[in-house]
């Protein structure tokens, strides 16, 4: 096989080759013929090992591949009426249910006695954006009382802290969000900016507990889907 492929390398280049076969009896074209034999041998065995290990990199291993969708962010606020509100009227969230939570197990898992009243709120992003109907993933609100839980401390301003929590909200009119956000005297961090291309505006507030939040529109389909240079 080796001399085979040796053959038509040759063969490839009838220039090449006419050098070689007129210095055929000399020591210079027999070390360029074992150099060039060593080379087919090995380089198959290159390509063979190289081949083996990109399907390694890119071929899940045997091992069970876990497998996780957020379905919902559940969030703890001091006052479930006012966040409720903020989310609902000026993000366009709607409330799937709003219940007091009485089950002793489910306060277990929350790390609450049996003695502490909750409740607990979830609500729903569903829209049409681009021409696309989009879910978002729910978002819970739950109040714990009796008594009424401690509040985080948050950095001043708009620094940001290891562990603090940032939502990404997608809207279609950031003009009326802007507006709902100033009639509601949320806390807003940056005024809505538009970048340089168009292609989006953005804006960043704090919702009731101090969580940041990113609301961007991006104008229309074209724009949007123009690369960015």
């Amino acid at each position: 096989m080796a001399d085979l492929i040796f053959s038509i390398v040759l063969r490839s280049n009838n220039t090449w080759r006419g050098a070689l076969v007129a210095k055929k009896n000399t020591k210079e074209f027999n070390m360029i013929t074992h150099i060039l034999k060593a080379a087919v041998v090995v380089l198959p065995a290159l390509v063979t090992g190289w081949g083996a290990f990109a399907q390694s990199a890119t071929t899940p291993s045997d091992e069970p591949q876990t497998i996780s969708v957020m379905s919902r962010m559940t969030m703890v606020v001091a006052d479930i009426e006012v966040s409720k509100r903020f989310y609902s009227y000026a993000l366009g969230y709607q409330v799937l249910s709003d219940n007091v939570i009485t089950n002793r197990v489910v306060k277990t898992q929350m790390g609450l006695g049996p003695d502490r009243t909750v409740r607990f709120a979830i609500l729903r992003s569903s829209h049409m954006i681009d021409g696309k109907k989009r879910e978002g993933a729910q978002l819970g609100l739950i109040q714990v009382g009796n008594p009424a839980l401690p509040v985080m401390k948050r950095p001043a301003g708009a620094d940001l802290a290891a562990g603090e929590t940032m939502m990404a909200l997608r809207t279609t009119d950031i003009k009326l969000v802007y507006a709902r956000l100033k009639e509601l005297k949320a806390r807003i961090l940056l005024e809505p900016m538009t970048t340089p291309d168009g292609r989006e505006t953005e804006l960043v507030v704090h919702d009731p507990d101090g969580v940041r939040i990113h609301v961007v529109q991006r104008p229309d389909r074209e724009v949007a889907d123009q690369p960015r240079q």
